[in-house]
């Protein structure tokens, strides 16, 4: 039987979060033990730090936050589609419900991270390094993981259809209850775990990236043509 993987480590939250009011995005900017509800859209911001908050029903869509540093925090029910984060350092954090279509981690450092019930359909992972991260119940369709390291990751009953885990360091990686169909490159997925009933997604997957072709040339209705 495979070792368990480790959990994500919580966010350390104080008791206690002062409202931010008027937030703003700007470069080297910084929130700290704040609650943050606010719609800040298509802002671009460099260096931005937010430590030990919660940000609830915030939207950011489509901003552009380059290295961003995000620890101990929590975000609930956020809009993050199209945000894109290319280089971030995120350390204990938990993402719950939020919408994150084309979220871009490119190049990202994530260390104890757990995303639950997120939608990140063509959410991009590209090059993004991860220690005791956790996928739940995800929506990860078309999803780009090309030569992301997520060693013993955990992405149970997510659906990875259309999924490209090309190049990716995967080993230990629990992908119970998960949706496989269409993966591309899925010979990445050497050393992870799988359940019995995830074989044959699994398998078509693994014959065409293989260039494996399969032919019943003994089929009688072949016969003739």
């Amino acid at each position: 039987m495979a070792e368990p993987v480790p959990a994500p480590r919580p966010p350390r939250l104080p008791r206690e979060l002062a409202p931010l009011v008027d937030p703003e995005l700007d470069d080297h900017g910084e929130w700290s033990e704040r609650e943050v509800c606010a719609e800040l859209l298509d802002r671009v911001a460099t260096d931005v730090s937010i430590t030990a908050s919660r940000l609830v029903r915030s939207a950011l869509t489509g901003s552009t936050l380059p290295r961003l540093e995000l620890r101990d925090t929590v975000l609930e029910g956020c809009d993050l589609s199209g945000v894109v984060i290319d280089q971030a350092l995120i350390t204990r954090v938990e993402l719950h419900e939020c919408r994150m279509s084309g979220f871009v981690a490119t190049r990202a450092t994530l260390r104890d991270v757990r995303f639950v019930g997120c939608r990140l359909d063509e959410a991009n992972f590209r090059m993004t390094k991860g220690e005791r991260v956790a996928f739940e119940e995800c929506d990860l369709r078309g999803a780009d993981f090309y030569e992301a390291e997520l060693v013993a990751a955990s992405l149970r009953g997510c659906d990875l259809t259309g999924a490209d885990v090309s190049g990716a360091n995967l080993r230990g990686a629990r992908l119970h209850g998960s949706r496989l169909d269409d993966l591309k490159g899925a010979r990445s997925l050497a050393g992870a775990v799988i359940d019995p009933d995830q074989v044959v997604m699994l398998s078509r997957s693994l014959l065409h990236a293989l260039d494996i072709e399969v032919d019943d040339e003994d089929d009688p209705r072949l016969d003739g043509e």
